[in-house]
């Protein structure tokens, strides 16, 4: 599939974790692609909807995975986390509507509520870096990467008809 250069980083469980994510992400018809970047990148694009949904990384020798889930209106702990530590990386900067014109009906992102209250919305055209991932987080990724592809064939459905 064009990843034996990005497994080669990897430990035996990480490329079992890994390879089981891009394998379902190519069920759903998205291919990996190595991104002309100084870093080792793969983002994961389907040729039928025009969008990318995941994108496999090494960042500090590790491996991470970035991924689009917006389109789920509930996910876990790991995925609520993994959300919150983009908001505070750069310090809230990134947070807000871009006024990119990609939302068509109303806007297409994340929220982020913190217990005292405060809320950010990420732009859902940015990938989330997920906290680092085990095998029994698969299931959950799986059923985000599911909706968020359904949601991307039913936008590019909206558009034709």
């Amino acid at each position: 599939m064009g990843l034996d250069e990005f497994y080669q980083q990897l430990s035996d469980e990480e490329t079992s974790v890994f390879s089981e994510i891009a394998d379902y992400a190519a069920q759903l018809g998205y291919k990996p692609k190595k991104a002309k970047t100084q870093a080792l990148n793969f983002v994961f694009n389907n040729s039928k909807t025009k969008k990318h949904i995941m994108k496999f990384s090494i960042e500090k020798g590790n491996p991470v995975l970035k991924m689009k889930f917006y389109a789920s209106a509930t996910y876990s702990h790991i995925f609520r986390e993994s959300l919150r530590a983009v908001v505070e990386e750069f310090n809230y900067k990134y947070t807000g509507c871009y006024n990119c014109g990609k939302c068509k009906d109303k806007l297409e992102g994340y929220e982020y509520t913190y217990a005292d209250g405060r809320t950010y919305f990420r732009c859902g055209v940015e990938l989330i870096s997920i906290l680092p991932i085990t095998d029994k987080d698969i299931p959950e990724i799986k059923k985000l990467l599911k909706t968020q592809h359904q949601y991307y064939l039913k936008d590019m459905n909206h558009i034709q008809g």
